[in-house]
């Protein structure tokens, strides 16, 4: 899949009012493409970041272990105080997304697998 469709599939994401961020990493957790909603302040500093989607990459990865017996991960999310993130497989790449603490999560996770069209 071509970066110009991976950033139009961000840029779509994006524009939704709970959405902070969504970004591709590849699989070394380097941001491939992503941008933030228009408005937004970042949380973290571009370093933090970049752990962040290190750590990211190597949960799904290791999740990848247990696909056999337990089927292949949909998605994942963790709720913090300040943020819902949610991390979505795709071939060779991982779908980074943050939104607002309020957000319904499998809602929400519906939502962004539609518009990245995520099977």
């Amino acid at each position: 899949m071509s970066d110009e469709l991976l950033h139009q599939k961000c840029e779509l994401i994006v524009k939704e009012s709970e959405i902070r961020f969504a970004g591709f990493l590849d699989m070394m957790g380097n941001l491939v493409v992503g941008s933030f909603s228009e408005g937004i302040t970042p949380l973290k500093d571009e370093d933090e970041r970049k752990k962040m989607f290190i750590e990211a990459v190597l949960r799904i990865r290791t999740r990848q272990d247990f696909d056999e017996r337990l089927g292949p991960v949909e998605y994942a999310a963790a709720r913090r105080k300040n943020v819902v993130t949610f991390t979505f497989p795709y071939p060779d790449k991982v779908l980074f997304v943050s939104a607002e603490p309020n957000v319904d999560i499998d809602k929400t996770a519906k939502k962004i697998m539609n518009l990245g069209s995520i099977p």
